[in-house]
């Protein structure tokens, strides 16, 4: 259930950011987007603190700080290349696949995690799956 609504959550959020783009400045939408962000991780924060304690490292910050980044960052391109008329039903999908495929290839190179022949036909149909959406 949590990996679908997280799904459905990204999904919107992508849908968002194409109706704002063009309509504000993808600098001014990606600052909005990110100072919106903070209400909910303010509140289950608080509701966290308030119900038990919060763990707390610097590797932990230092990762979380690297995730807000990139995150901010992806959003400004998103805005930006959304802004110049990139269609949502092309940019996203070879976006995400193009990252998943970066990310699988972290956990697997950095992280040491477990690989396959299954993996790599998964990669290989991912990279195709890019080529057959970004060459419509």
């Amino acid at each position: 259930l949590l990996f679908i609504a997280s799904m459905v959550t990204l999904g919107f959020a992508d849908f968002a950011t194409k109706q704002a783009s063009g309509r504000i400045s993808p600098a001014l939408g990606t600052l909005i987007y990110a100072a919106s962000a903070m209400a909910p991780a303010l509140a289950w924060t608080l509701w966290t603190k308030a119900n038990g304690s919060l763990v707390i490292s610097r590797a932990g910050i230092g990762w979380s700080i690297a995730t807000g980044l990139a995150f901010g960052v992806f959003a400004g391109l998103l805005f930006f290349l959304f802004s110049h008329g990139v269609n949502l039903s092309l940019g996203v999908p070879v976006i995400r696949l193009g990252g998943i495929a970066f990310a699988s290839v972290l956990g697997i190179a950095v992280l040491r995690e477990p690989f396959n022949l299954q993996s790599v036909a998964g990669y290989i149909l991912a990279a195709l799956g890019i080529l057959l959406i970004a060459m419509r």
